[in-house]
């Protein structure tokens, strides 16, 4: 039985004044990082997500970035689970939760589990 693609795994965040990031890399590449006893942050980042909020108190901007080919099967992956990368996003900013907090609470996550 072959592995194949099935959920994005967090594995980046970062914190700023203003800006908060979470990305995510494909099941596959958090296995073969996690397998050699890295703790994750190495395998390929695909997608990130960013909020990015102005200080004015309206008009917090979403944006997310690819870094996957259009060929890739990663891509899809990476575009069908977005919503659960910005939701991570503004728990972690609604919470106002620190770089540690949040790291510890949601790097490793699984989302897009069918």
């Amino acid at each position: 039985m072959s592995e194949s693609l099935t959920h994005l795994v967090v594995n980046w965040i970062d914190i700023d004044k203003n800006v908060i990031l979470v990305g995510g890399t494909d099941n596959l590449r958090w296995k073969w990082d996690t397998e050699f006893g890295m703790s994750g942050d190495d395998a390929k980042t695909i997608v990130i997500t960013t909020l990015t909020d102005n200080g004015k108190g309206y008009a917090v901007s979403e944006r997310a970035e690819f870094y996957c080919s259009m060929e890739e099967p990663t891509r899809f992956l990476a575009m069908s689970n977005l919503t659960g990368l910005f939701e991570i996003a503004w728990i972690i900013k609604k919470e106002k939760l620190t770089y540690d907090m949040a790291r510890e609470r949601f790097f490793g996550k699984s989302i897009g589990l069918p």
